[in-house]
């Protein structure tokens, strides 16, 4: 029998070391469920204005309404992030079976077992003051933990099934009546599991370790050893046996195609990046009822800091104007929102490919600076030319392309003409 299964180590020899506990996927997986479930909470609350149902202040409603600009933008957004969210757990579920549901979630998170069950009782008696029995050794994830996923995984399929009922209003409206009161329950039922989640994770001093192993995937050997003893003794049994040579190698299990497409270091082909840039852009069509779009953003922004340093300006201005109106939220648009989806997704698929790095892309013949003021100065020239074309590679040409827009095989001729002419007298910047 391996050694620590029988000598209990010094905790002082454990408390400067760290373990490995959750994968890169499920950090992502954890924060992004974090961040859209506060969207839609927020969103939601905002929505029940009913005096007999709400439960936030006035204020509160009054508040997100205003940001959003109007009611049905508020249900608008609600429903988008309600659809991302059921639309990344479908490609888990689909691509990651195998590496993450299976191995992760049924054989981890919530499969209990005796000495699970035994915890639960002896942690009620303990809380009522009835029993001092020492809580028996747990796994990876305490009993406590096991039983709040499981309500979890039985509830989101509640939420998404009435979600989907309640935003496109599919069968009799006795089915969306119950629905409605379903998708209400469930949420409910989660919510207060995660009340005691957040509580237990973030501000219970015990479990800070736990909070903190969402961000780095590691954990303390020391918190291992007192709150997770069967995992850590797995763990260091592991350690041991390959460290004496007497563990057989282990199956290198085969990647998900999801997360080797993740992890590739090279880049997409370009014929697959392309299908995938169709898929997208037929999801915004069908999502939000328009295409893609870049420089509309800019601008948006741009005329956003405009009304904050010169508001009178903006109101007053021919071009300005369109965008900055009394009641009408500037930043409350797609594109804005766009934006800031695709930077966060280029960061994390750069970070997950390995690419992510600070570096001046240049040929051999020019300094880092002038590659610098040339990518701004052509910067600029773009997006001006944009703003006078109506549209950018995105907007006008993507967009417009795909309903047949003249406008966009106009300007996507122009495009090229002005890149073959332009590498023509600039091609020293690469060569």
């Amino acid at each position: 029998m391996s050694s620590a299964t029988q000598v209990q180590p010094p905790l002082r020899d454990l408390s400067q070391r760290m373990i490995k506990k959750h994968h890169v996927a499920i950090i992502l997986l954890h924060w992004f469920n974090a961040i859209t479930w506060l969207i839609e909470l927020t969103t939601g609350a905002a929505l029940i204005s009913s005096e007999h149902f709400r439960f936030v202040p006035v204020w509160f409603v009054t508040m997100i309404t205003e940001v959003s600009g109007t009611r049905a933008n508020l249900l608008r957004f609600h429903i988008a992030a309600g659809l991302t969210w059921i639309t990344v757990f479908a490609v888990y579920a689909i691509f990651g079976w195998q590496t993450y549901f299976h191995q992760e979630v049924l054989e981890r998170e919530v499969a209990l077992d005796k000495d699970d069950f035994n915890w639960l009782r002896i942690r009620v008696l303990r809380i009522l003051g009835r029993s001092n029995e020492p809580l028996p050794p747990q796994g990876i994830y305490n009993a406590g933990q096991k039983m709040f996923a499981l309500m979890v995984y039985v509830m989101i399929p509640v939420i998404m099934g009435t979600g989907l009922v309640m935003a496109f209003h599919w069968g009799p409206m006795t089915l969306v009546g119950w629905a409605v009161v379903l998708h209400f329950a469930a949420v409910a039922v989660v919510v207060s599991g995660l009340m005691v989640h957040v509580y237990m994770g973030a501000v219970f001093p015990e479990e800070k370790p736990a909070f903190f192993s969402m961000l780095t995937g590691m954990v303390p050997e020391e918190f291992a050893y007192k709150h997770h003893h069967k995992w850590w003794k797995e763990v260091k049994m592991l350690e041991e046996l390959h460290a004496a040579g007497l563990a057989e190698p282990r199956p290198v299990p085969r990647p998900s195609r999801l997360a080797a497409a993740l992890r590739m270091k090279e880049h997409w082909p370009g014929y697959w990046a392309g299908f995938g840039l169709g898929l997208t852009l037929l999801a915004t069509f069908l999502i939000v009822g328009q295409g893609l779009g870049a420089s509309g953003g800019f601008t948006r922004y741009l005329a956003f800091v405009l009304s904050l340093v010169a508001p009178g300006y903006a109101s007053a201005h021919p071009y300005w104007s369109n965008y900055v109106q009394p009641g009408q939220p500037v930043l409350m648009d797609f594109l804005v929102f766009e934006l800031i989806g695709v930077a966060l997704g280029g960061v994390v698929s750069g970070w997950l490919a390995g690419h992510l790095k600070w570096t001046t892309d240049k040929g051999p013949r020019i300094s880092p600076r002038t590659r610098w003021a040339l990518a701004f100065l052509g910067g600029a020239i773009s997006g001006a030319g944009a703003r006078l074309a109506r549209g950018c590679t995105s907007g006008l040409a993507l967009s417009g392309g795909s309903v047949l827009s003249a406008g966009a095989f106009v300007f996507m001729l122009s495009v090229f003409a002005a890149g073959f002419i332009g590498a023509y007298f600039l091609r020293r910047i690469w060569l």
